[in-house]
């Protein structure tokens, strides 16, 4: 296995209301942007926020894990019994990424 880095996603209904609270309250620091969608802050760790319509009672966090070969991961993973949510695809901020759901439906976004 190749993984070697990673950070925590929150969903959130009100990004801004969000990302105010974890720069306000807990002196995390905006290091990142993607339009309304995402903000990536880093303090006592490195998290996302990531804007949805409504807050669902399961999924509401990701683990996003970085590693040298996306297809190589995904493949890997699927074989093992993983369910691809989302097959591996260059992204237009620049990652090749790809979503797999752990056995209890979380999702685990791999990504180069």
């Amino acid at each position: 296995m190749s993984f070697r880095d990673g950070f925590t996603i929150f969903h959130t209904a009100d990004l801004e209301r969000a990302a105010a609270f974890y720069v306000e309250q807990l002196g995390f620091e905006e290091v990142y942007r993607f339009e309304d969608a995402y903000v990536a802050l880093a303090g006592p760790l490195k998290l996302g926020l990531a804007a949805v319509e409504k807050l669902e009672p399961a999924g509401r966090a990701s683990i996003w894990l970085y590693c040298d070969d996306v297809d190589v991961e995904v493949e890997r993973l699927r074989a093992s019994g993983a369910v691809t949510r989302h097959e591996p695809e260059d992204m237009e901020w620049g990652e090749r990424m790809a979503m797999v759901l752990d056995p209890d439906g979380n999702t685990i976004c791999i990504a180069k």
